[in-house]
């Protein structure tokens, strides 16, 4: 097979594959979703345990291998950059910036009144969660999920994984032999495809019954390999690239990045909404976690040892 039919034949796998893993969650009807809520629940904790691990298992040593000495302090500037971003989304446009709605002077009574209403409620909330025989202790009421409001966490995981895309491209279109295109399309999709499921899963968890967002996003996240793949053939200078900074600078802060989205908004978020529905939820949220993880761990060690 000729150079240009392989990397045309990878631009069109990864790109269609990518987009038809990622909008296969959406082809779950919402009666679906409401029947069997904690399936969808584990189904995105697995999500987060493949993020995880593609952010500090995966991502996080390749930026390493040219940035040495700086890769984990790009990855928390990748995780404070979008920490940030959700902050000030919340400042200017969350809830609760109504100067009006305080209370003072005359109004000190119906205070009074919020804060026993809200002493009474955590009250039942430590009751309903560790019943009446159970130490109150042991219990903490902590779970809250994040500010549903706010779509940095979509927007930041999307702008990671197609950042991770582009670069993965890259590689690919950088290659100048037939048979090293194919085994790094083998390499890339066995993941990417994983990743585009969990993208999708996470956007109908964010963002129901928007199908056209829907869409919009799962295609550029499969649009980031293509471009990559077409950027990276048509370089004439390939050495400079793989010699160029940038790239490992740009991985580390796309793994910060997966890495905010994952213990900030979509792990906390799962973990708070079944705290006080079923109490074994949060041990098959626990195992999915690590299956996502340990599954994206396996391919990753696999494909490694494959590359050596």
């Amino acid at each position: 097979m000729e150079l240009t039919t392989a990397k045309a034949v990878a631009m069109l796998a990864l790109g269609l594959g990518s987009f038809i893993f990622g909008m296969i969650p959406a082809c779950f009807s919402e009666g679906t979703r409401q029947k069997h809520p904690l399936f969808i629940s584990c189904l995105l904790c697995f999500g987060g345990g493949v993020l995880l691990s593609t952010s500090v298992v995966h991502m996080l040593p390749e930026a390493r291998e040219k940035l040495p000495n700086y890769s984990e302090l790009m990855l928390c500037i990748g995780f404070f950059i979008v920490y940030l971003v959700d902050e000030l989304v919340h400042l200017f446009y969350g809830p609760g910036n109504d100067p009006h709605r305080q209370t003072y002077g005359s109004n000190e009574g119906t205070s009074l009144l919020h804060q026993e209403r809200n002493m009474q409620q955590d009250a039942e909330m430590v009751d309903r969660c560790c019943g009446d025989t159970a130490n109150p202790r042991m219990c903490h009421v902590s779970h809250t999920a994040p500010c549903n409001k706010s779509s940095s966490g979509v927007i930041g995981l999307l702008c990671a994984l197609f950042v991770h895309s582009v670069l993965e491209g890259l590689a690919i279109g950088l290659q100048v032999d037939a048979s090293q295109v194919l085994l790094l399309l083998g390499a890339v999709a066995s993941h990417k495809f994983v990743v585009g499921f969990c993208l999708g899963a996470e956007l109908c968890a964010s963002a129901p019954g928007r199908l056209c967002a829907h869409i919009v996003c799962v295609a550029l996240f499969s649009g980031g390999s293509v471009a990559g793949i077409g950027l990276g053939a048509g370089l004439e200078t390939v050495q400079a690239v793989k010699d160029s900074i940038a790239v490992p600078i740009m991985q580390a802060l796309a793994a910060g990045t997966l890495l905010y989205v994952t213990v900030s908004e979509v792990l906390p978020r799962e973990r708070a909404s079944w705290h006080e529905r079923k109490r074994s939820a949060g041990v098959a949220q626990l195992a999915s976690v690590v299956t996502g993880f340990a599954l994206m761990y396996l391919t990753t060690m696999y494909l490694d040892h494959d590359a050596a």
